[in-house]
């Protein structure tokens, strides 16, 4: 996790200075001194010091905080913990040392948001190799002929959670698996005129819809993260996919027409319809990021980052 932290904030434009010496505190280790990290607000004024706390089963408790307050230098400093950790602990000291805390939770979402943005490259070909983006291989990682078009996300987890009650929430970034469809056929227009087309549409079972594809949506270096699949029944079928695509071709074109002695010209809006029997289909699987959420209770939920809805596991 500490390598993990270190490559985030690397890719955060955050450079870490070494301190002088190694304190020796128990449970809290000093990763260095930052000045004005990206990602905290109210530490403009000076350095940081940033600390690291390992997994533990228990918390952090009132005794080792005390005990790490006594011998941290600085009265600046930014502690993430993956231990629960009470921020109230902290009212006991005056009001020019100033300390902020990242629990779990927040640590997680952090790390989650780092690679779903691509501050952080996950290379799936090798087991727990995380890298920061600007020293990773990038005809190495992520771009293998057989790894999936992924698209951007569009929701920000932070803005999301902020909405939600409160309440203990873990969340783990994922990708969900949709369809990319390669579709061709005849548009039939007025005085039985034709036209061929050629579309690029995704079907998302898990929003149940179909909608345009562009490559301004694609993500570049998509994270080699856990890819979760719908049920088969949550795809359409070849005729409901026709039938929901109809709607979306069929569109109007501006024609001119003359009238009988030719003088006169004019400009219509006329339509033009979808051959549906001329259509030829080919798919090819993609995926959309996503947060597996985690409640306290066990029970699991998937987060889409599109539109921001829940949806069963």
């Amino acid at each position: 996790m500490e390598e993990i932290v270190r490559a985030i904030l690397n890719s955060r434009t955050v450079s870490l200075e070494a301190v002088e010496k190694s304190f020796n505190i128990y449970g809290f280790k000093c990763l260095g001194v930052a000045e004005k990290p990206v990602d905290i607000e109210n530490m403009n004024d000076s350095s940081v010091y940033i600390w690291h706390v390992k997994s533990d089963i228990l918390p952090v408790s009132k005794n080792e905080i005390e005990r790490w307050s006594i011998d941290a230098p600085g009265d600046r400093h930014w502690i993430l913990s993956e231990r629960e950790i009470d921020t109230d602990l902290f009212n006991i000291f005056p009001n020019d040392f100033k300390v902020i805390t990242w629990g779990p939770d927040k640590l997680s979402r952090w790390i989650g948001e780092s690679v779903l943005r691509g501050d952080l490259i996950v290379d799936s070909t090798s087991h727990n190799s995380i890298l920061p983006e600007d020293i990773s291989n990038q005809d190495t990682i992520n771009k293998g002929k057989n790894q999936l078009l992924t698209l951007n996300p569009i929701i920000d987890l932070e803005d999301w959670l902020k909405n939600q009650p409160s309440g203990s929430l873990n969340t783990i970034p994922v990708l969900l698996e949709v369809k990319l469809w390669q579709i061709s056929g005849l548009m039939i227009g007025p005085d039985s005129n034709k036209d061929t087309k050629k579309w690029s549409f995704i079907e998302d079972p898990w929003m149940n819809k179909i909608f345009p594809f562009s490559e301004d949506q694609i993500f570049e270096n998509p994270p080699g993260l856990r890819q979760i699949q719908p049920s088969e029944s949550e795809w359409f079928s070849l005729e409901m996919l026709k039938s929901n695509l109809k709607p979306l071709l069929d569109y109007r074109k501006k024609e001119q027409s003359n009238d009988s002695d030719e003088l006169v010209k004019s400009t219509m809006l006329e339509w033009w319809r979808v051959d549906i029997s001329s259509l030829n289909f080919n798919f090819e699987y993609a995926q959309i990021p996503g947060w597996n959420l985690i409640f306290d209770d066990g029970e699991e939920k998937i987060l889409h980052s599109h539109n921001g809805k829940v949806y069963n596991l």
